[in-house]
């Protein structure tokens, strides 16, 4: 998407001669740029698209690694001037100084964007990256004489972390199986379930998601322990609810089981931005496999936490964990560790514990923009593939 202004605006010249400055991996910002420009296209590009190339040449003149080029990529810069930018947010947007805004939003000064303006532009060009690379074909099983027969569900990160380490590696489970039923403490299972949300089909803002559940008074279903055991009793007999992790590695007759990778809030609210731009671009069935086959195995890591449950909704978090613990209690089902280890956890800490005291529960929009430009400037993360995380 672009901003229309004719050749003969006031202070068009500066803006194509400003245009060409960030092709050529330019930094200056544009209340700075004195210098002019000949057009060269049909159309300005929006202030959103102008001010994310300028953010890329600062990181990529930074000590990122510079893969044997000098600046961007010419093809990089334009697909970034001419991406759109999905979402909820504002239209592109003209520069401020470039003739009169007749209607629509005021041209602006880009300096002064908000981060989630430039975040729009920037997913719009990573989903096109994933789609680009395409599902991975099916990894290679390892022989028969490794089967045990085992179904792992509940808490759907570490079900996935287990599929993929463990379980996974063999072939699929019979009708029949036993069953682990994969849990913790809640606050700490609502954070997951939303994190791997983000990498399958994409999901509402952490804040959002948490004030859906609290306000329909239930639980999302993977972790609603007492209603999963109930659903997979009627295939599989053999069901156990595992609260202890430690215990995982004799259930399934291994010696050790790494623990799991759980994405930092910022790797995770991007991907469910990139998730919701690939849902416009495939099918349902095709983002889901992008998201979790292609994306997570490669996104990069971060030094951010992962979410964490404010403080406001601590209240009904822990009166829905007590409930649970209740439930397991009186269905009677066999539970691999303390019922009451489901209640939130209370002190910050070592472990992942939740943040108190007004500490950040979400990745601020910068640190999600700096991710993004990361992922446009050092694009090794297209062939750098982890294990953690595929399924």
């Amino acid at each position: 998407m672009s901003v229309h202004h004719t050749d003969a605006s006031p202070g068009a010249a500066r803006a194509w001669g400003w245009v060409a400055h960030l092709r050529g991996g330019g930094t200056t910002p544009w209340h700075s740029w004195t210098g002019d420009g000949v057009p060269t296209a049909r159309v300005l590009p929006g202030a959103q698209q102008l001010e994310l190339l300028r953010r890329l040449n600062i990181a990529d003149s930074s000590d990122w690694p510079q893969r044997g080029r000098d600046h961007l990529s010419t093809r990089l810069a334009d697909r970034v001037l001419t991406a759109a930018a999905p979402g909820r947010g504002k239209p592109d947007l003209s520069l401020v100084g470039v003739g009169p805004s007749a209607y629509g939003p005021l041209p602006v000064d880009p300096s002064v964007l908000p981060a989630d303006e430039l975040i729009r532009v920037a997913t719009s060009v990573l989903a096109e990256d994933v789609v680009a690379l395409g599902v991975p074909g099916p990894a290679r099983q390892l022989p028969r004489s490794w089967r045990r027969d085992v179904r792992v569900v509940g808490n759907p990160l570490e079900a996935a972390h287990l599929r993929a380490h463990v379980v996974g590696r063999r072939p699929p489970a019979r009708k029949g199986a036993a069953v682990l039923v994969l849990g913790g403490p809640l606050d700490q299972m609502l954070a997951d379930v939303w994190s791997r949300r983000c990498f399958e089909r994409g999901s509402g803002a952490w804040l959002e998601w948490l004030r859906f559940w609290q306000q329909r008074g239930e639980l999302p279903p993977r972790i609603d322990l007492p209603a999963v055991a109930a659903r997979q009793l009627a295939a599989h007999p053999g069901v156990r609810v595992v609260l202890d992790p430690a215990a995982l590695p004799e259930l399934l007759h291994v010696r050790r089981i790494p623990p799991p990778t759980r994405p930092g809030g910022d790797a995770s609210e991007l991907a469910r931005r990139i998730a919701t731009v690939i849902g416009l671009l495939v099918p349902t069935e095709v983002r889901a496999a992008l998201m979790t086959q292609t994306l997570l195995p490669r996104m990069p890591a971060t030094r951010t936490p992962p979410v964490a449950l404010p403080d406001e909704h601590r209240a009904w978090v822990s009166a829905a964990a007590h409930r649970m613990a209740r439930q397991l209690r009186r269905a009677g089902y066999p539970v691999v560790g303390d019922p009451d280890s489901i209640l939130p956890r209370e002190s910050s800490g070592a472990g992942g514990a939740v943040p108190r005291g007004g500490e950040p529960t979400v990745a601020s929009g910068e640190l999600v923009l700096e991710l993004a430009v990361r992922m446009l400037v050092d694009q090794s993360w297209k062939t750098t593939e982890k294990t953690e995380g595929s399924e």
